[in-house]
């Protein structure tokens, strides 16, 4: 995450981000900070120092929806301690709850949603007068591709190693349990052109690999230009080492992608493709309008060319009318594909839902079983494939210093790999080849093969 230094610092004020969700609440935080910084602003981890606190909110699990409520919950005595401290929330909570949010905590200040992030100088101005800000509507701006104004940019910004560029927004799916179309609105794709504008001051910035971010990132498509097209214009930058992207669906996923991973240099061997259940009933029920058949196509396209790719997933279990047959489906497909990382979720029902309305919700005992079995299940894999890397050799590219092991550095191979390398003091952003000499549930120990970096 960003940190800034305004030029008159000793006046500036601070202010703390609390983050919840996905990458994109992330990469929403980023830019709230850069928007922030012209208005005088630098980050702060303790809410004790605080002049402004914001609680960037999710309301994709129920549990984030929670933390956002108790978190609300501690800063009331803050408030009170520090009467002139504002507090806001923005994000997909903020987008659905609007003013019900300053009606059920009186103390917050301002609200707004995922369209007026943009805004926020304007709601502070008006903060400052005494008033409550709910602001949750949508402008013009949400047609306007370019849906990140490049004044926030400047050359003084350390983005760090890796960065996320968010390229797409909103979404078209309207999968039954998802919140996304009505917090983040329809799908919208950004012009290429400020995306590889956005990308160069990246790099310039010593940003070495970048994850493209949308709802449905391989939808893009814009002045003509699509997702591998897209795809091919950044992997001709320069000092751009690694690309990657997230959140894709299956159904966009063809032959002409897959090539991608074998053509373009830059484009890691590493993909996220979202399951989310092995049962053809619920995937029609959940509207993601893919069957297995299709999910072992997709999976095939990319293992055809590259056998040593790395395949992440979603999964949601006891979804609304769930058997244990079709549960068992999913487990199937687990051990079929064998994935080496997957993102599990028991069903949560979110408000405005076809699936809140669905009969036959499944009580959370049931639910946590089943969790429990994919868990254990997923483990024994991910342990069984990383046992089976020790003795190869990899590209890690360092994120930084070991935090508890001494003449230690970490980093991620291209297939996305925890790296743990032993005797070591690199500097982050180097490319270094090592070989695997270990393996930890989550992680891999390795060795340098070299005795300098990889020149990128």
């Amino acid at each position: 995450m960003m940190k800034e230094n305004p030029e008159n610092a000793e006046t500036a004020k601070k202010v703390h981000i609390q983050t919840y969700g996905c990458q994109m609440n992330e990469y929403d935080t980023d830019k709230m900070l850069e928007v922030l910084r012209h208005e005088n602003y630098i980050q702060t981890d303790s809410r004790d120092d605080a002049d402004l606190i914001i609680l960037n909110t999710c309301s994709i699990r129920e549990k984030a929806e929670n933390k956002v409520y108790s978190e609300l919950g501690r800063l009331r005595k803050l408030k009170a301690e520090k009467p002139e401290l504002k507090i806001g929330v923005g994000g997909c909570v903020a987008q659905q709850e609007g003013k019900a949010i300053l009606r059920r905590a009186a103390y917050v200040d301002f609200v707004f949603g995922t369209d007026n992030l943009f805004e926020l100088p304007e709601m502070l101005e008006n903060v400052s007068k005494g008033r409550k800000i709910s602001q949750t509507e949508r402008h013009a701006r949400q047609k306007v591709r370019n849906f990140i104004p490049d004044y926030t940019f400047q050359k003084s910004q350390n983005f760090g190693v890796k960065a996320h560029l968010a390229i797409t927004k909103g979404c078209n799916n309207h999968c039954s349990f998802c919140v996304v179309p009505f917090t983040r609105g329809v799908e919208v794709s950004r012009e290429p052109e400020h995306i590889i504008a956005e990308a160069k001051r990246l790099i310039s910035a010593g940003t070495k690999e970048i994850c493209l971010l949308g709802q449905n990132v391989n939808s893009y498509k814009a002045n003509g230009t699509d997702f591998v097209e897209l795809l091919k214009s950044l992997d001709k930058l320069e000092n751009l080492e690694r690309l990657r992207f997230i959140s894709p669906h299956p159904k966009d996923f063809h032959e002409e992608l897959a090539d991608a991973f074998v053509t373009l240099p830059s484009l890691c061997e590493q993909m996220h493709l979202p399951l989310q259940s092995g049962s053809n009933r619920i995937l029609r029920r959940m509207r993601r309008w893919y069957t297995m058949e299709t999910f072992y196509e997709k999976v095939a396209l990319l293992r055809d060319r590259l056998p040593e790719a790395t395949l992440s997933t979603d999964l949601i279990v006891g979804f609304p009318g769930e058997t244990e047959e079709e549960f068992e489906m999913t487990m199937e497909a687990v051990r079929n594909v064998r994935f080496d990382l997957i993102y599990s979720f028991k069903y949560s029902p979110r408000p405005g839902t076809r699936a809140a309305e669905y009969p036959d919700h499944l009580t959370e005992n049931v639910k946590s079983e089943r969790l429990k079995i994919l868990l254990e299940t997923q483990e024994k894999i991910v342990r069984e494939k990383n046992e089976a890397l020790v003795g190869t050799s990899h590209e890690v590219l360092i994120e930084g210093k070991h935090h508890r092991k001494e003449n230690s550095a970490t980093g991620r191979t291209r297939g996305n790999h925890s790296v743990s390398i032993k005797n070591w003091e690199a500097k982050a952003g180097e490319l270094l080849t090592v070989r695997i000499t270990g393996a930890n549930p989550n992680s891999l120990v390795a060795e340098p093969l070299s005795t300098s970096p990889v020149s990128g």
